[in-house]
């Protein structure tokens, strides 16, 4: 009873999660938790999407990465997506086109949930001026291509409000893009990325997603972090990767244990620190 009064009295028990529903898609109601600040405000919020290969994951299990940030000031948002390949997988079996309506739909929902944020920003004590963006997997590749989207042009109602970056800067654990072109100097955002260089499922550099052959059904070219830092730091901006020295696709679950690493990288975005381009080699 003393150490549960202690932990009260502290602040150091993250407030309960709201959860609320951003939209109603066919039968998949889409929903966010929403974890306000436990700490002391920072003012700064996050939106996360979940992992799982879009076809699996749940908004609950990110739950120690929304409580070790709330008790740190900041504002979180989990959110929901249609998980597409539910009752498949995003391996090299299934064909390509079927991959890329997996992702182009997480991307619609990601759009979707960002939107409803932004719209409902004074209700929900978002300053939309220091809002950051997280995924980590399938999450992290959703949130890349939605922040880089080769969709754009196949929904202009839906995408053209983020032709306008709409994010102070991403986080991304284990991720990768689709086309490396739609990043430019020009709509890129300050980025903190954490991979693995025997990254097994997302390529640490380029390569095919699961390094599938080059006749395989599913066979996609993705470029993870080694190459996205490469590329922004030839444009001199501001980029910070942990480089995770031969391991696995689990370095998609640091953001559960960073949370030095995402705070310091936030805070120094947040207050227009120049951090330049600079690459951590990480042996644990």
């Amino acid at each position: 009873m003393r150490s549960l009064l202690l932990l009260l009295l502290t602040g150091s028990v993250a407030q309960a999660q709201t959860r609320i529903t951003y939209d109603i898609k066919g039968e998949d109601t889409l929903y966010m938790d929403h974890y306000a600040p436990s700490g002391n405000p920072n003012g700064m919020s996050v939106i996360f999407v979940h992992g799982g290969g879009f076809s699996s994951g749940d908004p609950k299990n990110q739950r120690p990465f929304a409580e070790g940030m709330s008790r740190r000031g900041y504002n979180i948002f989990v959110i929901s997506y249609r998980l597409y390949l539910k009752d498949s997988s995003f391996s090299c079996n299934t064909p390509t086109p079927v991959k890329l309506k997996a992702v182009r739909l997480a991307v619609e929902d990601a759009a979707d949930a960002s939107k409803y944020i932004i719209s409902n920003a004074a209700s929900l004590q978002v300053d939309t001026g220091r809002l950051f963006i997280a995924g980590s997997s399938a999450g992290a590749e959703t949130i890349l291509q939605l922040l880089y989207n080769p969709f754009a042009s196949s929904d202009p109602a839906r995408f053209d409000f983020f032709r306008q970056q709409r994010f102070k800067g991403a986080m991304v654990f284990a991720g990768a893009l689709i086309d490396i072109n739609t990043m430019r100097k020009d709509n890129y955002i300050p980025t903190l990325l954490m991979h693995g260089t025997k990254d097994q499922l997302v390529p640490f550099g380029t390569a095919a997603h699961h390094y599938c052959n080059g006749n395989a059904a599913g066979w996609l070219m993705l470029f993870g972090a080694k190459t996205i830092y490469e590329q922004v730091k030839s444009w001199r901006k501001q980029v910070v990767l942990y480089t995770y020295e031969g391991k696995g696709h689990e370095v998609s679950n640091r953001m559960f244990r960073e949370f030095e690493k995402m705070d310091g990288f936030m805070k120094s975005v947040a207050a227009g620190k120049k951090i330049g381009a600079r690459e951590f080699f990480v042996n644990d």
